[in-house]
């Protein structure tokens, strides 16, 4: 099995097709139906998955590794490198970066009990 966001997508568009084979009788397109929203219900997590860890990699990118220390491991990708092109950071916009930080490790949090809450059994 490959978890890339491109197989992803594959596994999006085969499901279109088959959501629209004419051939299908009713029973079928009523499980190609079910199976369409298991598909997209995970989808929206591996995408709010990955969006995250976009969000973590371009703070650490504007504002430095040091800021990593206050995200997740997990979202913060510690093989990111940073790369700095400008000069020192002013005390206003290291505090602006952790700040970020801060609030991006909370909304991460935040996402984790809403993805747990959706998941528990109702």
């Amino acid at each position: 099995m490959k978890n890339r966001l491109s197989d992803l997508n594959n596994h999006l568009f085969a499901q279109l097709e088959r959501l629209s084979d004419e051939g299908l009788t009713a029973e079928q397109v009523d499980q190609e139906v079910e199976r369409a929203k298991a598909i997209v219900g995970v989808s929206d997590q591996i995408v709010g998955a990955a969006a995250l860890q976009f969000k973590a990699a371009e703070l650490i990118a504007r504002h430095g590794r040091g800021v990593s220390d206050m995200i997740p491991e997990s979202m913060a990708g510690r093989q990111i490198e940073h790369r700095r092109t400008e000069g020192p950071k002013s005390d206003e916009e290291r505090e602006r970066g952790e700040a970020d930080a801060r609030r991006i490790a909370r909304e991460t949090e935040e996402e984790k009990q809403e993805w747990a809450r959706q998941e528990a059994p109702q």
